[in-house]
């Protein structure tokens, strides 16, 4: 009988964990340097509240097992494509006939003139654990940054602390890329009634004991502070190995790096000039390049870009991208904002209308 081919899989975020389960008839090892389960990481905010590392694991060990996926913790250290071998940090080597590169992104942070000592970032579960315990004694806290990860440990904080809590966004508004002007004002004004500053137009100077400072010279109490500026692909592993990498891990339709045998997926691949940062597309990508392992022919095609987020009770839905000619529909309670480009619907952003999802999204990208 002959022996089963050998998928490795770096990486055990979402895109990782689905080309796992996807993957059949090679035998399957998923390799993380966390000491965790694979876990939701878009919802590490939710340790804040009180939630245990175990509650966001995407599976229970359990379902590995039935998989026949075998889970490996370590750290990589570099990847010998002629001996088609994944070298770890500790000494260990583990062959592969086919390689998954799912190593997911770094968050972005930037060095600030002067000190504070409780600065993170919140990527990982561990730096959620740890802002939580600082956090149990602080008396502020300021997020750089109004993106979704950053909006939403905002809100955490204000609504289970009940501390001060400031939002410093670059940009003339949060989330500019899922957002327009008006509704990103109504989320605003929703955060203001939760407890959470939202300051926008804002850079920062400076940090001075507790406080951040602005360039127009305001004081802004930050006993805690995290940056929530965005990510960077993880490519190191490409890079060591003379992988083609870009901004991201290159790949082609396929999901193919410049080497045949070796595949990208998630937030580290970069497919026609752009990169990734969508659990959307994370699922879609480890979907379709476990088919590729596995031999079969694909040709990735990514869907429009969904972002959901809830805050103060408000849902937000966004599709597509935010620009063009707008059309309004509102009740007072909820609202709509349609994007049309030469009379083709290219996104919309819907507030308090969660049940409309699904009939909106199938509108994009058809005719106003």
């Amino acid at each position: 009988m002959d022996e089963k081919k050998k998928a490795v899989i770096i990486g055990g975020g979402i895109a990782g964990v689905q080309a796992a389960g996807a993957i059949n008839g090679m035998s399957i090892h998923l390799i993380s340097d966390e000491p965790y389960l694979p876990y939701y990481r878009m919802r590490i905010e939710e340790i804040f509240s009180g939630s245990t590392p175990e509650s966001l694991y995407m599976h229970p060990q359990s379902w590995y097992e039935e998989k026949g996926i075998e889970l490996i913790n370590g750290h990589v250290s570099s990847i010998d494509r002629e001996s088609k071998i994944v070298k770890l940090s500790d000494g260990r080597g583990i062959c592969y006939d086919k390689l998954l590169l799912a190593t997911g992104s770094h968050a972005r942070r930037v060095e600030l003139p002067g000190t504070i000592e409780r600065s993170f970032v919140l990527r990982s579960m561990d730096d959620a654990v740890r802002m939580r315990k600082e956090l149990e004694n602080a008396d502020s806290f300021a997020v750089l940054g109004g993106g979704l990860l950053g909006l939403e440990a905002a809100y955490s904080v204000a609504s289970d602390f009940h501390i001060p809590v400031t939002v410093l966004e670059t940009a003339p508004y949060i989330l500019p890329r899922q957002l327009d002007k008006e509704s990103a004002e109504i989320l605003s004004a929703k955060l203001l009634e939760s407890g959470v500053t939202v300051i926008t137009s804002a850079s920062v100077r400076e940090c001075c004991g507790d406080y951040l400072v602005l360039a127009n010279g305001r004081k802004i109490p930050a006993s805690v502070f995290c940056f929530s500026i965005g990510v960077d692909p993880a490519k190191e592993l490409a890079e060591g190995a003379h992988l083609t990498v870009n901004r991201g891990i290159v790949v082609g339709e396929n999901l193919a790096s410049s080497d045949p045998d070796i595949f990208a997926c998630g937030d580290s691949a970069e497919l026609n000039g752009r990169t990734f940062g969508l659990a959307l597309h994370a699922r879609e990508m480890g979907s379709a390049a476990a088919k590729a392992m596995m031999g079969e022919c694909v040709s990735y095609k990514p869907s429009e870009p969904t972002a959901l987020l809830k805050v103060g009770g408000i849902d937000v839905v966004s599709f597509g991208t935010p620009e063009g000619e707008k059309k309004v529909e509102t009740d007072g309670e909820k609202r709509r904002t349609f994007f049309i480009k030469d009379g083709i619907i290219v996104g919309a952003v819907l507030l308090n209308d969660k049940a409309s999802m699904m009939s909106v999204k199938a509108m994009i990208g058809k005719k106003a």
